[in-house]
């Protein structure tokens, strides 16, 4: 069978199937997985701050583990050139808008609350769509903007909805979780 040079012709082929293998193997072992308590370390938040408007992005680079069902807030409190926060009547709109692979696959208007803006999008997949993974929120308002908070709020299970009106979620009401202990994070950035 391995007499002269067609040796090679066994021994080539079937090395390069056992490092194939190997690496193959390799690969799907050490790949990166991460559960919805990690996802807020991955989390991208990023803010533009024109005169009177704001454009707010979010990506979260990776798909955690798990299912994918819930729903997602961003709050939004705006401050004005002199440091005070600016109030919802100083809000003219509000919007987000999903993307998967840069297309547009979710749009809805903003609430506008006393002390800034709540927006509120689903996260889940569905035969053809992945929602809530990346997105872009836009406001504008009134008055020059000069710094933005932007707050994240994930969760992970299907609730009706966080019910509150604080942009901030400092202590989100979620009506009817009384018996989750923990479904949902919250990340905070200044811009």
């Amino acid at each position: 069978m391995f007499k002269g040079s067609n040796k090679w012709m066994w021994i080539i082929p079937g090395g390069l199937m056992i490092a194939l293998f190997i690496g193959g193997y390799m690969y799907v072992t050490g790949a990166d997985s991460i559960d919805h308590d990690e996802l807020q370390e991955v989390v991208e938040i990023d803010a533009e701050i024109g005169d009177t408007t704001v454009d707010v992005h979010w990506d979260w680079g990776m798909l955690p583990e798990g299912e994918l069902e819930g729903e997602e807030y961003v709050g939004i409190t705006l401050f004005n050139s002199d440091g005070e926060q600016m109030s919802g009547d100083q809000i003219d709109e509000a919007s987000v808008t999903l993307f998967q692979s840069g297309n547009e696959v979710y749009a809805r208007d903003g609430e506008i609350v006393d002390d800034g803006v709540i927006l509120s999008f689903p996260n889940r997949l569905d035969t053809y769509n992945v929602y809530g993974v990346e997105g872009h929120a836009e406001i504008s308002v009134s008055e020059e903007i000069e710094e933005v908070t932007v707050y994240y709020l994930h969760t992970w299970e299907t609730h009706a909805g966080q019910g509150g009106d604080d942009p901030t979620f400092e202590e989100p009401p979620f009506p009817g979780m009384d018996g989750f202990d923990h479904f949902y994070w919250v990340i905070e950035e200044t811009f």
